[in-house]
């Protein structure tokens, strides 16, 4: 209570103040790095991202290519990617994507605040993440290590949702959508900015799917319902965000729950009968930016997280005593950030802040239900807490008028040993520094040449920790990074970015080929990301993109699911005198390697086996944003068709399942061709 006094405290007082804000929301992100009057977050934002070569996702863009979930937006950024169970859409980047991994090593942000949970680090990026997608003025990517601004989990990157504003709405706005697999959704959204300055977004959103009935030759040869899983696809979502700004003060929340019938079971021979993903996430930041004078900026947010694992298995044996299985996770946590940017010494941009998070509620339990539905028994609990305190200092220093460097150090103090329990009690408190070196290169306003240096980090979640029987032996996972990015304006119109990189993970959990759990592992990932952007008039838009990695387990072999190159091409064109646009998007994945495949002793029996390459096309038709010409009552309209060709592609899944009749399953065909169609309109304006 007295943390939770003093934090207060403090954001009132600073409140207290008169403040002025400008809103830099129509401003494209080029521009809004370049503005002189910029708030304390902005500045922030940018002596964090300078080191790197960021990439943003436009929310014309995502209308322009039918993107329809945050998954499909990454699909398309450079070399990121992810794979889907079914259950989840797994992130997975710069070498790191293992099936059924939920914490991804790239840290997910809305608005500035870190939105995964506290159980298993996971990055929502389906339908049970907080935000609609058409509520998203843009998504931005920031590859490389951010420990040095946000801490734990930000080993390979930080991928920053920025949400719109009420302006932006005008009105009230009413969306429908319907496509393949029986899906629909309704969203109901209103924004406006009023006289005094006040900007309110509010919006609700309901989302159901029938999916697919899906066959599986794996349990076909296990002689289980001829392999088939009926009903056992859908899937139903609502989302809710409320969003206020005023003078530089804003207030947001949001909430998210998502029930995903899952055909495949942990245990195989529950094939066919009942399994729900059932999650529920909330968040709430409250956020001041102001000047305390005109070379002294300050920001304070004050955040509250929480997350609900209630996903619930009926038992192969029927028992009316104990017949399903529902999972009793819970997750909280609050924290309150503050910074400060300093201005007033010639030639630099320094950032102080201080951060404390109390994770206050880490539960891990699973319950049994009678057949009524009602609690008949508790299998287990691990009731974890965390604490952790840091501090943080960056400065951009403009060395010449051609050279810069970027200085930065953060410290972090972790208390995770505050319970009871095995096997809590063996976790150690952590204590971890990041540091972060860069130089840029800038001779003139065409082209700037970046290199950064590096350290990261990532504690062990509750999820990892109670599913060892080693706990005590777990360490933090540590990154050394170097990376060089170069910058090239073609024209006004368009640019190229390549960045060479170079990463060195240590203490990582893994099993040696006799089954044995080990924490010391290594791990080494070298790669090259091409990019390059064009627009010509009237309104053509083309980004194309390339990557090669080279990604190596702690035992020299190539890492599971890590493709060797992807290519990716998006191109927009306007048709019919601009009645219509057309946005055209290419993915293509090389080949990856699925998990090997273990006894019931852990034991290797078998490497992994490499898939096949996959190419993917998608196909967009949208009217313009303002509605059809000459009909603008009728609001938006766009149609999208995914995997346009009906490519039928494997990757690779989690668990690898076998049986010692020599069956086994280690990668899931992904969905043929599907259509979805968006229909927005809007009054009030």
């Amino acid at each position: 209570m007295r943390e939770w006094g003093a934090a207060l405290a403090l954001l009132w007082a600073q409140m207290a103040q008169t403040v002025g804000a400008q809103d830099l929301t129509q401003l494209p992100f080029e521009q809004l790095l370049q503005t002189e009057v910029l708030t304390a977050s902005r500045l922030a934002k940018q002596v964090s991202e300078s080191p790197a070569a960021v990439s943003i996702v436009t929310a014309d863009e995502i209308r322009r290519f039918g993107y329809r979930s945050l998954a499909d937006v990454i699909h398309g950024m450079r070399g990121l990617y992810t794979t889907g169970d079914r259950r989840y859409e797994y992130l997975g980047g710069r070498g790191f994507g293992a099936p059924g991994d939920y914490t991804g090593r790239i840290m997910l942000l809305v608005d500035g605040t870190a939105v995964q949970d506290n159980l298993y680090n996971q990055a929502f990026l389906d339908h049970s993440g907080l935000i609609d997608l058409e509520l998203i003025e843009r998504v931005e990517y920031v590859p490389g290590t951010g420990s040095v601004s946000y801490g734990n989990n930000a080993l390979l990157g930080i991928i920053n949702v920025v949400t719109k504003k009420g302006t932006q709405l005008g009105g009230a706005q009413l969306a429908l959508e319907g496509g393949s697999f029986g899906g629909r959704k309704l969203r109901l959204s209103w924004g406006q900015r009023f006289d005094s300055g006040l900007d309110v977004l509010l919006s609700a959103s309901g989302l159901h799917s029938d999916g697919q009935d899906l066959h599986f030759p794996y349990f076909e040869a296990l002689g289980i319902n001829g392999g088939w899983a009926r009903g056992l696809d859908t899937e139903r979502s609502r989302r809710y965000l409320a969003k206020l700004e005023w003078e530089g003060l804003s207030l947001q929340a949001a909430h998210v729950s998502r029930t995903k019938v899952s055909p495949l079971p942990r245990r195989q021979n529950a094939f066919g009968l009942r399994y729900e993903v059932v999650d529920e996430s909330g968040q709430f930041q409250l956020k001041y930016d102001f000047d305390l004078g005109p070379s002294l900026k300050s920001v304070s947010r004050l955040y509250y997280g929480r997350y609900e694992d209630r996903t619930l298995r009926r038992y192969v044996t029927i028992d009316p005593i104990d017949q399903f299985s529902r999972n009793a996770n819970r997750g909280q946590w609050w924290g309150l950030d503050q910074k400060w940017v300093y201005t007033g010494w010639r030639g630099h941009t320094l950032v102080l802040g201080a951060e404390l998070r109390r994770d206050f509620e880490q539960r891990l339990s699973a319950i049994g239900l009678n057949d009524a539905g009602e609690w008949s028994s508790e299998y287990f609990r691990y009731p974890y807490t965390n604490r952790t305190r840091s501090l943080y200092l960056a400065d951009e220093v403009q060395l010449s008028s051609d050279w810069s460097a970027n200085l930065g150090l953060r410290a972090d103090q972790a208390h995770a040993i505050d319970c009871s329990v095995a096997p809590c009690i063996a976790y150690a408190t952590q204590h971890r520094l990041s540091p972060r070196l860069a130089l840029a290169y800038q001779s003139d306003s065409q082209r700037s040449i970046k290199a950064s240096f590096s350290r990261a980090f990532r504690l062990p979640n509750p999820s990892e920790i109670s599913s060892s029987t080693q706990s005590d032996l777990y360490r933090a996972e540590q990154i050394r990074a170097a990376e060089l990015a170069l910058q090239q304006e073609l024209g006004p119109q368009s640019r190229m970015v390549a960045s060479l990189y170079d990463y060195h993970l240590s203490d990582l959990r893994h099993r040696s080929d006799a089954g044995l759990e080990h924490f010391d592992g290594r791990s080494h990932t070298r790669g090259l990301e091409l990019q390059y952007e064009g627009r010509w008039d009237p309104g053509w838009q083309l980004r194309l993109s390339g990557a090669w990695q080279r990604a190596r387990d702690p035992g020299g072999r190539p890492l599971v699911n890590s493709p060797r190159h992807m290519a990716k091409l998006q191109l927009s064109a306007p048709l019919a005198e601009d009645l219509l646009r057309v946005g055209v998007e290419a993915l293509h994945y090389g080949s990856r390697l699925t998990l090997p495949l273990r006894g019931d002793d852990e034991v290797l029996l078998r490497s992994g086996r490499r898939l096949g390459a996959m190419t993917l096309l998608n196909l967009t038709l949208s009217t313009p944003p303002a509605g059809i010409p000459g009909w603008p009552q009728l609001g938006q309209l766009s149609l999208s068709v995914k995997n346009l060709l009906n490519r039928r592609a494997e990757l690779p899944t989690a668990p690898v399942r076998w049986d010692d009749s020599g069956a086994f399953m280690d990668s899931l065909q992904q969905d043929g061709r599907s259509v979805w169609l968006q229909w927005v309109v809007g009054w009030g304006r």
